[in-house]
């Protein structure tokens, strides 16, 4: 006679209060967009279709990354939301990088990647438009 093959035996379903809970957040009516405030404000540019978000410590979100070994340079702005598109356009036009692949957008994770070690110009760039912004967030 073998023995029962207990590893195969399904788990019990979680406590109906644990359910309730998780149901209760994900179908809780949209929240109001929170209020942000613009990081560059006297900026006298008309408004641009995308922003970035900065970091939690109110700076531009410009990485550099090291590929193959730290002889490919690439540069990456995170958080940007709005029109992508544009914002690839108009950095394109402003660095000089109208070639083929210079400039790559990842839709997966809304963030745009230029070839080069480029952080101080695309930092120069986003503060002159005025793109930049930090979410306002209320504490419960």
């Amino acid at each position: 006679m073998s023995a029962p093959l207990l590893f195969l035996r399904p788990r019990a379903l979680p406590a109906t209060s644990t359910i309730q809970r998780f149901l209760r957040f994900s179908y809780s009516t949209t929240p109001s967009p929170p209020e942000t405030k613009p990081y560059h404000a006297n900026s006298s540019h008309a408004p641009k279709p995308y922003r970035v978000l900065l970091s939690s410590s109110d700076n531009l979100p410009v990485y550099t990354l090291k590929k193959a070994g730290g002889n490919r340079l690439l540069t990456k702005i995170k958080n940007v939301e709005g029109d992508i598109e544009a914002l690839k356009k108009d950095i394109s036009v402003a660095l000089g990088m109208e070639g083929h692949k210079e400039v790559v957008i990842n839709e997966l994770t809304r963030s745009v990647i230029l070839k080069g070690h480029k952080p101080i110009e695309v930092k120069k760039f986003l503060l002159d438009s005025g793109v930049g912004y930090k979410e306002k967030v209320e504490l419960l």
